[in-house]
């Protein structure tokens, strides 16, 4: 008897001690874990999505916003005759019936039905009055000028997740934290909403400015469209940058789409071909290579090299030139006319590794790094398995494929002195408080051509414009360098080049002197018109060049006409009306530069900047000019006396 009360007490002793190290374990080692999955078995959340980060342009236009729109959510379990409310929801969300019935029969508080909606249909199914569906705003993307500059910005999907462009690469910015409303649920796993929980606090997307000027976007793509359509092109490019920061200032795509209705246009149309495509630039080469040999040695601006009447036979090729047959020539002259054979000659002096030297000096086969998705390095063979004519190709624009990006990067590199700039597209991210973040900074990468062959090479670059193959691109008031350039396109199934299909482009930076815009404009096989650069591109450029100067305030500078100015005050010429006299007519209404006195202000409307500033000739120092074109205000009224030291404001307009 006692042996077995003594193994009951025992066996109570071991089993009560076994439950007590079990609880110890449960309750104190084992605690946390515990607790962690009691709270997922009882405790839930359901997300909102957050208020998306705005794009602005440089100067604070919206490009890219979210708006509220309406969605539809349920609470099965209050919604009695499921049949009949369901029938109506689909008729009104077009969402199969099947469907809506399948959401009605969950065992849920909370289920999304449909998250965008419009107003009218949501106030269609408020109308209803059926308990248990809510109306809930949700934040949706919306681009408010459709398809300006749609292939930088991209678009957001149904999820709020960038998948393309600026709203993909920067989507951990601009997408901020999500809202959610906690509630619990019982061991049925039926939802319980509790007072108290409520919704926890989201934080919003920081906004990203760009470096974009809205302004400048606009007419650089109606223009390139305009004249792509007219061309036939394929695809085309324009990207404007500041040359002396680096900053992206427009940057335009044709084809363009419409990011609020992405998924209508095929994949195609959404990349941004401005730095995902390589493309053999031809000519516009040539000002790159031309510079890199001057800095050497190898040539001078004053160097003749024959140009062998357009045909130049070299290691079992022939170089040719197109249209126009060359004799002997300068390197000035190289430029101005665009001579394939001169330009070969001058590759095969370089040598290969000095020429592979300036391509890599130029910034081209390296990825830009300007804040953009899918920026190319470029394509080129290694430079050990060129051909003994390599380094002549490579130099008028055949064997490297470059970007549009690395091209306008390079000629500002040209307009802003020797100094390769990094290009950016971001100007600074402010958070929803409107704390700076991130502010941009011009850098200088490195020096890639001293003043003395900058000068040179922007000289002949002028000489392209003012009586080369650029001449589509001259101005009134404004002198333009730039370098057209036509390039062939590779066949990759043969290898060879295509014998009708070419790139057409056209480079360019103003004023000559002083740089404050660079533009490149790049067709891909234009049908129509022509397919040179010098017919097709430059056009392009010199009617955004007219408008983008005007926008931007931008002068020719007093000192580009202060000499003909002059001139007209040593004629002692008298300003009646607005022609101009001899001095012997009425010396009291004389323009005299050296004493300043009253004269009479004729009207300029029409005029272009030097016709005006001829036309009150002795006021030069007193002048304001504001655009450029042709004059359309003038602050002194014709026919009004022009009073000592007073300030006379012009207004020219394209």
């Amino acid at each position: 008897m006692k042996v077995r009360i003594l193994i009951v007490f025992s066996l109570i002793f071991v089993f009560g001690g076994l439950l007590l190290i079990k609880a110890f374990y449960l309750q104190v080692i084992d605690a946390a874990s515990l607790r962690k999955m009691a709270d997922a078995q009882f405790h839930t959340k359901i997300y909102f999505t957050p208020k998306r980060g705005n794009i602005y342009s440089t100067d604070g236009g919206l490009l890219a916003t979210s708006i509220d729109v309406d969605g539809i959510a349920l609470d099965p379990l209050m919604i009695k005759h499921k049949y009949k409310v369901g029938k109506e929801l689909s008729q009104l969300l077009d969402i199969k019936l099947k469907k809506v019935i399948r959401e009605l029969n969950l065992n849920l508080q909370f289920t999304w039905l449909k998250k965008k909606v419009s107003n009218r249909t949501a106030d269609k199914i408020e109308s209803l009055g059926v308990g248990g569906i809510s109306i809930i705003e949700q934040p949706v993307r919306y681009y408010p000028d459709g398809d300006l500059l749609a292939h930088v910005l991209g678009f957001v999907g149904i999820n709020d997740n960038g998948l393309s462009g600026i709203e993909y690469k920067y989507n951990k910015i601009l997408k901020g934290n999500k809202k959610a409303l906690k509630i619990m649920h019982d061991g049925l796993g039926q939802n319980i909403f509790i007072r108290g929980f409520g919704l926890e606090k989201e934080t919003h997307g920081d906004n990203i400015y760009l470096t974009i000027n809205k302004k400048l976007q606009y007419i650089t793509e109606h223009y390139l469209d305009k004249e792509a359509k007219a061309a036939d092109s394929r695809g085309a490019v324009a990207i404007i940058m500041d040359p002396n920061t680096g900053a992206i200032l427009a940057m335009a795509d044709y084809p363009a789409f419409n990011p609020n209705y992405y998924w209508r246009y095929k994949p195609r149309y959404w990349r941004n071909r401005a730095v995902t495509d390589d493309f053999e630039p031809g000519s516009t080469m040539k000002p790159f290579i031309i510079s890199g040999a001057m800095q050497d040695g190898v040539i001078k601006p004053t160097t003749i090299i024959n140009g062998h009447h357009g045909a130049y036979y070299i290691d079992g090729i022939t170089v040719h030139d197109v249209g126009t047959s060359f004799g002997h020539m300068t390197i000035n002259q190289l430029i101005e006319y665009s001579c394939n054979v001169c330009a070969c000659q001058v590759g095969m002096k370089m040598g290969k590794q000095r020429l592979w030297y300036w391509l890599k000096k130029w910034g081209f086969l390296v990825q830009p790094h300007a804040g953009l998705l899918g920026e190319s390095s470029g394509i080129d063979r290694p430079v050990s398995k060129w051909s003994q004519v390599g380094p002549c190709e490579e130099a008028f624009g055949q064997g490297a494929a470059i970007t549009g990006l690395q091209e306008i990067t390079a000629l500002s590199a040209i307009a802003n002195g020797g100094f390769l700039m990094k290009p950016y597209i971001i100007k600074k991210i402010v958070n929803p408080y409107g704390k700076v973040l991130f502010m941009a900074k011009p850098k200088v990468i490195r020096r890639v051509i001293n003043s003395k062959t900058d000068r040179e090479i922007k000289y002949m670059m002028r000489l392209v414009v003012k009586g080369g193959t650029g001449q589509y691109c001259k101005l009134i008031d404004y002198k333009v360098s730039g370098k057209t350039g036509t390039g062939q396109i590779a066949n990759p199934k043969t290898g060879t080049y295509y014998k009708n299909l070419y790139t057409a482009s056209f480079m360019a930076f103003v004023p000559y002197k002083h740089p404050k815009l660079a533009m490149l404009v790049v067709q891909e096989k234009p049908l129509k018109i022509s397919y040179y650069g010098g017919a097709v591109s430059a056009p392009v450029v010199r009617e955004v060049f007219k408008r983008a100067l005007n926008i931007l305030n931008i002068s020719p500078g007093n000192k580009a006409y202060k000499k003909q100015v002059h001139a007209m005050a040593l004629n002692n010429l008298q300003i009646v009306s607005g022609t101009a006299k001899n001095n012997n007519i009425n010396k009291k209404n004389v323009i005299n530069k050296n004493n300043h006195n009253i004269g009479i202000m004729p009207n300029l409307q029409g005029d272009t900047i030097l016709s005006a500033i001829k036309n009150i000739n002795g006021y030069d120092e007193n002048i304001i000019v504001k655009g450029s074109g042709f004059l359309y205000y003038q602050n002194i009224k014709p026919g009004a006396k022009i009073k000592k030291n007073q300030i006379i404001v012009l207004k020219f307009k394209p």
